[in-house]
């Protein structure tokens, strides 16, 4: 049986770096992306130089503070780069299926869990070019699959996102004194980014197209997963801000339950 050739952008991000690992484990050939995803004429060779069954794409700016400060860039490879990759591929290798990670900031703040039809009123920038993406990956791809990615952590990642911000504030702090948050009561669906991976290659494994909520499916106050963080019993002071962005999954868990077909 011939061995799957996977492509990843952004493979040295956390999660880029967790599904690799994953995907050689299960016996996948993986060749990463490593030009300027606003470069064509980069993403041409890379495609014509491999054969691929599958593409995930994973390269962006993220966090949402770099964003705004550069926003304009953020544009250029986080929406345009992405219609770049979709281009190429519908060109090149129109039947390799396309994989890629927009995030819940694309929704807009609701009490209840969000469905994948749910309103589009992005909450930060970083959303807006992640939309902005989606729209451009749909109209340049037809066989692609779109992860709206809610709230992921991994002990790997690092500062500006909001698990390492507050392991640091912890191990630095005096939690005797209060410990002041911003969001303190806003509501959050936090994955493990090793969980975000084994989705994404369940949904590989069924070529499934569409767009899907990645998700626990379950809220969680912000003050309450960073009290989870540490055994010591925080006084926290709400700072501020307040909205809520969970993910109704029953869309993706159909999918997931589906047995593959041969």
């Amino acid at each position: 049986m011939a061995i799957m050739k996977i492509g990843i952008t952004g493979a040295t991000g956390v999660l880029g770096t967790i599904l690799e690992q994953k995907l050689h484990e299960q016996k996948y050939s993986t060749s990463s992306f490593e030009g300027d995803i606003r470069n064509i004429a980069e993403i041409e060779k890379w495609i014509k130089l491999n054969k691929f069954e599958s593409v995930i794409h994973l390269a962006a700016i993220v966090p949402p503070s770099e964003v705004e400060e550069s926003l304009i860039k953020a544009f250029e490879v986080n929406s345009v780069g992405t219609r770049n990759l979709a281009k190429v591929l519908n060109s090149e290798s129109p039947f390799t299926w396309m994989f890629y990670a927009s995030t819940s900031h694309v929704y807009k703040s609701s009490s209840k869990p969000i469905s994948e039809d749910g309103e589009i009123e992005p909450i930060s920038e970083y959303g807006l070019t992640k939309y902005a993406g989606e729209v451009l990956a749909k109209k340049n791809h037809s066989n692609l699959c779109i992860g709206r990615i809610f709230s992921m952590y991994h002990k790997t990642q690092k500062p500006p996102f909001l698990y390492p911000n507050i392991k640091r504030r912890l191990e630095t702090e005096d939690l005797s004194k209060e410990f002041e948050l911003y969001g303190a009561e806003s509501v959050r669906d936090f994955l493990n980014a090793e969980d975000v991976a084994d989705i994404i290659i369940s949904l590989m494994g069924k070529k499934t197209v569409g767009t899907f909520n990645i998700a626990s499916g379950k809220g969680t106050k912000i003050r309450d997963f960073v009290q989870s963080l540490t055994e010591k019993k925080l006084r926290i002071k709400d700072m501020g801000g307040k909205d809520s962005l969970v993910a109704n999954i029953g869309k993706l868990k159909k999918i997931l339950d589906e047995k593959e077909t041969c």
